[in-house]
């Protein structure tokens, strides 16, 4: 893109590789490599914010902790996803790392991928959007005490996230956007979509109410069609303006 700089961190593209099951994960040593070596990048530019364009949400993971780090935990993290990405290994089903990468935040020792990062604690951390949880997900978010709302209860009161960020008292908030948090009929473009989302102007809100205090943004989970999405462009100049 013309007068910006990005940075493209080369990924495996070996498949049996990512098929090694280690520590639980499938593909654990391929995550592990590409992890560390974005965190590595991350370190060495030292950037005070941060706008992430990837693949999968698990792609957030060294983000989120460079920034952590960086901000010696003064970070909130609004986390919009369908799903919950909460499980741990033993929980989950498919032992894919897809599922995983929130909790994984909170647990680094536990999962191993970037265990001498600073973990995010559940307090840091606002679910929102989620409609597609698996039941130990549910039992974790019970248990935790970790905030999660509805996209019935963020739809009903425009107000309801920005008051959630304003009582963590943090000066600096990240965005995840999974963009299968959007509604299909909206917004198609995603590889698990779920019924029930949000709508693309709901989710252009959200960003500018907290456009002034935003350290970073990650968008994840496209699925190009070939034709030009004016959503997706409209992100991603939001995303340049940081």
């Amino acid at each position: 893109m013309g007068g910006v700089d990005f940075v493209n961190l080369p990924v495996s593209t070996d498949i049996a590789e990512m098929a090694v099951k280690k520590n639980g994960i499938r593909g654990f040593e391929v995550l592990h490599r590409q992890m560390q070596s974005a965190y590595d990048r991350l370190t060495e530019d030292s950037p005070d914010k941060l706008f992430a364009l990837g693949g999968g949400c698990d792609a957030d993971v060294p983000c989120l902790l460079y920034l952590n780090e960086k901000y010696r935990g003064d970070l909130t993290v609004i986390w919009l996803d369908a799903h919950g990405d909460l499980n741990t290994p033993e929980e989950s089903a498919t032992s894919l790392f897809y599922g995983m990468p929130l909790r994984s935040l909170m647990d680094v020792k536990c999962f191993g991928l970037l265990e001498n990062s600073l973990p995010l604690s559940t307090s840091q951390i606002i679910h929102a959007g989620g409609r597609d949880f698996d039941g130990a997900e549910i039992a974790f978010i019970k248990e935790s005490g970790m905030s999660s709302y509805t996209v019935q209860e963020i739809r009903s009161d425009n107000g309801l996230l920005k008051r959630a960020v304003d009582k963590k008292h943090s000066g600096h908030i990240y965005v995840h956007l999974d963009l299968d948090v959007l509604d299909p009929a909206d917004f198609p473009n995603t590889p698990l979509p779920v019924d029930g989302g949000l709508y693309c102007k709901e989710v252009s809100s959200i960003l500018n109410s907290f456009a002034d205090e935003l350290v970073g943004l990650g968008i994840y989970e496209y699925a190009p069609s070939g034709a030009r999405q004016a959503f997706v462009e409209k992100l991603i100049q939001f995303g340049l303006t940081l």
